[in-house]
């Protein structure tokens, strides 16, 4: 390349340089007024829908005064404010959303909790009671359990406790397992006679009886038609399988015993007690 050329060259980039230079800065683009009542109107309609649920009203109200300042700023043609204003709205609401879902999450839990406990509180009154005729056979382990639920009363954290609630439950489950002499099923049961059988399976009804009032206290629950009606029902059948067991008919007395305890089960069940398969 010759001397003038190289010249030339640098003459024409100076001459690029200054043309840019002089040119002014550019301007980023503004928001349009049809867009940015179009965020207003959008929000507005949202946030309407999150009134209803359980959104923090003091945000709620914040996220509605920006609303109120965004449209006095369209007014005035302020896009840029209008429109800094709808994000701060967006924003705000975002976060109060995100504490509702914190807090409907954190009270669900708290109700399992609450379930689990009155669960395990219920189960673990009769294992006393049962406790009582075996000599204090399983004492040790009725007194894990109630450490286990002074721990989960204790624990701060709601998904916390009811882990050590659930592990609670599992010991009690096994400590009811061990009174039947580890029986889980009614007829894999080997017994000498069927009047054996029989008093085996009452002993079991009787459990579900017994746990009919402390669910009742510990969950504080109402019976209602439904529950009753299942008592009731467990009630006749029990009377009827006393009654076919006094006329030495094991066969219909067992059938209708199992059916009671059934019903129990349900009834429990209904009221928010889940009974393990002993």
């Amino acid at each position: 390349m010759s001397m003038l050329s190289h010249d030339s060259m640098k003459k024409f980039l100076l001459c690029m340089i200054a043309i840019v230079l002089c040119l002014p800065p550019l301007a980023v683009a503004k928001p349009s007024q049809l867009s940015v009542a179009e965020r207003v109107k959008n929000i507005k309609t949202i946030t309407s829908y999150a009134a209803k649920e359980q959104t923090s009203r003091e945000a709620l109200a914040q996220v509605q005064q920006l609303l109120e300042r965004a449209d006095a700023a369209l007014k005035k043609n302020d896009l840029n404010t209008a429109d800094s204003l709808c994000t701060q709205a967006w924003d705000t609401y975002q976060a109060a959303v995100k504490a509702a879902q914190a807090k409907n999450h954190k009270a669900k839990e708290e109700k399992a909790l609450a379930t689990t406990m009155a669960s395990v509180k219920a189960l673990l009154k009769q294992a006393e009671d049962m406790e009582k005729d075996n000599q204090g056979k399983n004492s040790g382990q009725i007194k894990e359990v109630k450490s286990l639920l002074a721990q989960a009363s204790a624990a701060q954290d709601p998904a916390q406790a009811r882990t050590i609630a659930n592990q609670a439950y599992s010991t009690l489950k096994t400590i009811v397992k061990d009174f039947r002499d580890g029986k889980t099923l009614t007829f894999d049961h080997t017994f000498a006679t069927p009047e054996l059988k029989f008093a085996d399976e009452l002993a079991y009804n009787d459990m579900h009886f017994g746990l009919l009032g402390p669910a009742l206290e510990q969950l504080g629950a109402q019976a209602d038609a439904e529950y009753n009606a299942l008592v009731s029902n467990a009630k006749k059948l029990r009377k009827q399988a006393e009654q076919s067991a006094k006329q030495k008919d094991y066969a219909y007395g067992m059938r209708d015993l199992v059916q009671s305890t059934k019903e129990l089960k349900e009834a429990l069940n209904h009221i928010g007690l889940s009974v393990p398969d002993l």
